[in-house]
């Protein structure tokens, strides 16, 4: 466990010993009871990003349509 200490971005209270790793950088804060996220634990993800003349588009001949 790599507990942290955060200052919440909405009140300023300091939250001790929090595991923002096991929650996505997410918390909630003690003494206002808002739940944020922290971007710096946030874990990212790589989306693939596809141009369409990478594709190739399939149409049914026997759609029924003419």
């Amino acid at each position: 466990m790599n507990a942290v200490n955060v200052v919440c971005p909405i009140c300023g209270q300091l939250n001790e010993s929090l595991d923002l790793e096991e929650t996505d950088g997410w918390m909630e804060c003690e003494e206002c009871g808002n739940a944020v996220q922290i971007l710096k634990y946030v874990r990212t993800r790589r989306i693939p990003c596809y141009q369409m003349s990478d594709c190739q588009v399939l149409v049914s001949l026997s759609s029924g349509k003419r």
